[in-house]
């Protein structure tokens, strides 16, 4: 099979399983046939930039100090002012969101991020960790020739084990079964296993867009039938990448979508 990342060696992220698995239209615009997007999602900017403010945060204690607030603000505000300045135009929310009313609800969800006791934790043992680890078939245990490779929001060390932190922004609180189902912090417990890190704990942050934003934090599991799932999940995506699969999945994220245009001109 062929991953879509041209590389000494073939990488596939969770990020692009669920980015075929959402559109596989947009994967074949975004990924193999690299297409000039119309525009940045504003929620894409946003959220690449909170993870920034927030990475500079955790980078401060992690040397032991606390992190200058104006620091991890600003942090903030010029990854926005950047992703406003490129080549390639900012586009507004969905809401109608600009980019002044983004930056004003970005730090105050900043300020709550940070005063919330989970914000304070007593050792950090890694930000923005990379892993790259072998991806097999969950029925043959076939080692197959694409790695799993991502970066693992934030490590920390509680209790003597590992806890790995995935740092969201959402319009509204997780549900159930977004805890449950995302496949993200499933990746993190496979890469886990594989690096040999014993037993890890998985938690989600979430801060909210609520009109008065809040910080929900949640502890998870994952299993071996997660597992299973995650593997069998990753190769059918695969699979169908090495095959050529490509449709289109009308509906509300189009609005969002940067290559609509492009793919309304197939039809």
């Amino acid at each position: 099979m062929n991953a879509p990342v041209a590389q000494d060696t073939l990488h596939f992220s969770v990020s692009q399983m669920k980015a075929w698995l959402m559109c596989p239209k947009k994967f074949e615009y975004r990924y193999i046939v690299g297409a000039e997007p119309a525009f940045v999602p504003m929620p894409l900017a946003f959220g690449s930039a909170f993870h920034l403010a927030l990475a500079h945060h955790y980078q401060w204690l992690m040397r032991g100090e606390p992190a200058p607030v104006d620091e991890v603000r600003q942090r903030f505000v010029d990854a926005m002012t950047l992703a406003k300045n490129g080549p390639v135009p900012l586009q507004e929310d969905e809401d109608g969101t600009g980019f002044d009313a983004a930056l004003v609800k970005g730090l105050q969800m900043l300020d709550v991020t940070l005063t919330h006791p989970s914000a304070q934790p007593a050792k950090v043992l890694g930000v923005e960790v990379p892993f790259t680890v072998d991806l097999y078939d969950a029925t043959s245990g076939e080692v197959l020739d694409e790695k799993l490779k991502g970066v693992i929001d934030l490590v920390l060390e509680e209790e003597g084990h590992r806890v790995l932190v995935e740092h969201k922004t959402s319009a509204k609180k997780y549900s159930l079964d977004q805890l449950v189902f995302d496949t993200q912090l499933s990746g993190y417990a496979f890469a886990a296993e594989q690096l040999k890190w014993g037993e890890v704990g998985l938690r989600f942050s979430v801060t909210t867009k609520t009109k008065v934003p809040a910080v929900q934090v949640e502890d998870v599991r994952r299993d071996d039938g997660d597992m299973s799932d995650f593997l069998k999940t990753a190769l059918g995506v695969l699979t169908a990448i090495d095959a050529g699969v490509s449709f289109p999945v009308r509906g509300w994220a189009c609005k969002s979508c940067p290559y609509r245009a492009l793919c309304e001109s197939e039809r």
